[in-house]
C-alpha cells in the first residue's frame, strides 16, 4: 500500500524520549516581540546561512530548512527565506531559497556574505557554519577567530539584522568530535561578547545531544529526520515558544493499537507510526503539562497519498478535531497543526484514522503562540 525508503536496521532504544526544546540561553527577544512575528505587515525576510548543513546532507536535500519552514507555516507566520541559492524538496519546503554552500569555510562565507547582504537585505539570520574548519588541529584553532570576524562583519553591514548563531553538529569521528566539541564551547563566549557590544547577536544550541549513531547520512551530515529536531530548536529561538516533542515510536511517550511502528531515517527518531488504517487504529499519547490552557498540537506526518489526507484527534475523551496533512511522499514530513483544550498535569491526546492514509512520526507541543 506505501512504499518505505531507507529503511534502517533495528535501532536501539533512545535515552531521550521527549525533548523540550526552550528558546537559546542568549539574550532573546522580548516575548511580545520575536524575530519571526505571528502579525507583521510582510514577511519577515530569513536567510539560512551556512555550509551542506545548511543545503541538506542527504537526498531530502533540505537540512533543517524543510521543518523549520513548516513550524512557522503551521503558525501562520508570514517568512520570506531568501538567498542566492535555490534547492530543496518541493512542496514540503515551500521556500528554498537560501545561501548554504557544500563543503565551505567560515573564511569562504566571509569573501561572500557582504554581496549576499546587500541584495537580499534579510531581517533575521540563521548562521550555522564551521563543519569544514573542523579538517585538522590548525584550521580548527582559528575558527572561532574567523566566527568572530564574520559576525562583525554581519553586523556591520546590516546593523539591524537579528542574526542567531549555532553551534555545529558533532561528527561520527573521534579525532574530528574533539575538535567540533572545542569549537562549539567558544561560541557562547563569542556571541556574547558582540551582544554585550549592542549587536543583534544571539547563540542557539542547535545540535547538542539530538543525534544518535543512526542520525548520520555520513561522518559530516546528519540526515532529514534527524536535522527535523535541529528545526525546533531554530523554532524556539526564532520565536520564543518553547516546544516539546514527543515520538509517537516510543512506548514511553504512546499506546499504539492495530497499527505498526516502521524504521525509517525521514523520521526524527529513526521511526514512525505506519498502517493506522483501521477503524480501531490509534495512537494515544500521555504526556503532562504544567498549567490549563489551549495547546497547539504539531502532528509530523507523511502523506504519499497524493492528495489531502487527515488524523481524527481528541484530548482526553473530549471532541475530535481534525488534522490535514498535505501530501508530500511516504519519506517527506510535514508539520500540521490543531489546537485542543488540555489540563494542568496528566493528558492524553489520541490520533484515529481520518480520510485516506497518514504515517505519524511525532506530535511537537506547546502554548499557542500570541505572538
Amino acid at each position: 500500500m506505501r512504499g518505505l525508503l531507507r529503511a534502517l536496521p533495528a535501532i536501539a532504544s533512545v535515552g531521550a524520549l521527549a525533548f523540550t526544546f526552550t528558546p537559546a540561553p542568549a539574550p532573546a527577544p522580548a516575548a511580545d516581540e520575536p524575530a519571526v512575528p505571528i502579525r507583521r505587515a510582510t514577511p519577515t525576510k530569513l536567510m539560512p546561512l551556512g555550509d551542506s548543513n545548511t543545503v541538506g546532507g542527504d537526498a531530502a536535500g533540505a537540512a533543517y530548512r524543510a521543518d523549520l519552514w513548516q513550524l512557522l507555516r503551521a503558525d501562520g507566520r508570514p517568512v520570506d527565506f531568501v538567498g542566492s541559492v535555490n534547492s530543496g524538496p518541493a512542496g514540503v519546503l515551500g521556500d528554498r531559497d537560501h545561501e548554504g554552500h557544500g563543503g565551505w569555510t567560515i573564511g569562504q562565507l566571509q569573501g561572500s556574505v557582504t554581496g549576499w547582504l546587500t541584495t537580499y537585505r534579510p531581517d533575521v539570520i540563521t548562521l550555522q557554519i564551521g563543519t569544514n574548519d573542523m579538517y585538522d588541529d590548525a584550521s580548527a584553532g582559528a575558527a572561532p577567530g574567523k566566527l568572530s570576524t564574520l559576525i562583525d562583519t554581519i553586523t556591520t553591514t546590516l546593523p539591524d539584522v537579528k542574526l542567531f548563531v549555532a553551534s555545529i553538529p558533532q561528527l561520527a569521528d573521534p579525532n574530528h568530535y574533539a575538535r567540533v566539541a572545542a569549537f562549539n564551547y567558544t561560541i557562547p563566549g563569542i556571541v556574547a561578547a558582540k551582544a554585550a557590544a549592542g549587536k543583534q547577536v544571539r547563540y542557539v544550541d542547535a545540535n547538542s545531544g539530538l543525534f544518535q549513531p543512526y542520525d548520520f547520512v555520513d561522518m559530516w551530515h546528519p540526515n532529514y529526520g534527524a536535522a527535523s529536531k535541529a528545526a525546533i530548536r531554530w523554532y524556539s529561538a526564532l520565536t520564543g515558544v518553547p516546544i516539546t516533542r514527543y515520538e509517537a515510536e516510543q512506548t514511553a511517550n504512546a499506546r499504539v493499537t492495530n497499527a505498526k511502528r516502521v524504521q525509517i531515517t525521514s523520521a526524527s527518531g529513526g521511526g514512525k507510526i505506519g498502517y493506522i488504517d483501521y477503524a480501531d487504529s490509534s495512537v494515544t499519547f500521555t504526556f503532562q503539562v504544567g498549567s490549563a490552557g489551549t495547546y497547539r498540537i504539531r502532528a509530523r506526518g507523511a502523506n504519499g497519498m497524493g492528495t489531502v489526507c487527515s488524523h481524527q484527534v481528541s484530548a482526553n475523551g473530549g471532541p475530535k478535531a481534525t488534522v490535514k496533512y498535505p501530501s508530500y511522499s511516504w519519506d517527506l514530513l510535514g508539520e500540521s497543526a490543531v489546537d485542543l483544550p488540555l489540563n494542568a498535569g496528566p493528558n492524553t491526546v489520541k490520533f484515529t484514522k481520518g480520510d485516506c492514509y497518514t504515517e505519524l512520526d511525532a506530535i511537537d507541543l506547546s502554548l499557542v503562540p500570541t505572538a
